[in-house]
């Protein structure tokens, strides 16, 4: 499949791929003009950790607007702010596309974040999520999507999306488009696992005294459990010892029983 014309429908695939969406006034008509074909994803940081949707939909004093399609907050918010061509990419290559003209050619992400602080899980979820409905929705793979640093290193020294594994990011897409999602919880979820994770560690290796009357022994859950298991051995084969001492028993006894019954 070969995409011809704008995305309009970009705020609908993000939301069926569970991300949370706020379409900026006036999205459907922004843009420098109407897309050729969409090839795929190029990915970029802000170069801010606070930098505001009005920005990329209005642009800079040095360069108008917009400039990508889609603002990408830190909680995983994506506001869609154009649904034309965005001077997002500037010159490069990458195979596949046009030299120096992915601008025609492919839908921008602006990440809001300096590139070197890291990816909270909700905004990389979401980052992962967004790459992924756009190209399920154009029929192509995670290999459509790129980093503007991979497009415009060489030619322009860009290194966004920063601190972002490119190979890593396409495998988690990937993976999002074959149904399993990457893991990703939020900073809450991971106290709360934290904490859980710190009880059953204590209960495993807490030293439980003993409910015997007059016991002075302690040991670990799984020690009692493992102590359990081999009294429980050792009453079977005490058991069987008696089952064999009776049988002897029996047999000795039952000539005499004989001898007196006749």
């Amino acid at each position: 499949m070969t995409w011809s014309g704008d995305p309009v429908w970009l705020a609908d695939v993000l939301r069926e791929e569970g991300v949370p969406v706020v379409e900026f006034p006036d999205w459907r008509d922004r843009g420098h003009g109407n897309f050729g074909n969409v090839w795929g994803v190029i990915c970029h940081h802000t170069g801010g950790s606070n930098t505001p949707p009005s920005e990329i939909a209005h642009g800079l004093p040095t360069l108008e607007g917009p400039l990508s399609q889609i603002h990408l907050a830190k909680d995983g918010t994506a506001t869609v702010v154009a649904v034309g061509v965005a001077w997002h990419a500037g010159r490069g290559s990458w195979p596949g596309l046009p030299e120096d003209n992915a601008n025609y050619h492919t839908i921008g992400i602006e990440a809001a974040n300096n590139g070197t602080e890291g990816w909270s899980p909700a905004q990389y979820d979401a980052y992962v999520r967004c790459c992924a409905a756009i190209v399920r929705r154009l029929g192509y793979d995670a290999d459509r999507v790129i980093g503007h640093k991979e497009w415009a290193g060489p030619k322009q020294g860009k290194w966004d999306p920063g601190a972002l594994d490119m190979n890593r990011f396409r495998a988690d897409i990937a993976d999002r488009l074959k149904g399993t999602e990457p893991v990703a919880l939020s900073d809450m979820e991971q106290r709360e696992l934290l904490d859980k994770l710190r009880r059953v560690h204590f209960e495993l290796t807490y030293g439980f005294q003993s409910r015997v009357a007059d016991s002075e022994y302690r040991d670990t859950l799984a020690g009692y459990v493992l102590n359990s298991d081999a009294a429980d051995f050792r009453t079977e084969q005490r058991m069987r010892a008696l089952e064999v001492k009776l049988d002897q028993v029996l047999d000795a006894l039952a000539p005499a029983e004989k001898k007196a019954g006749q």
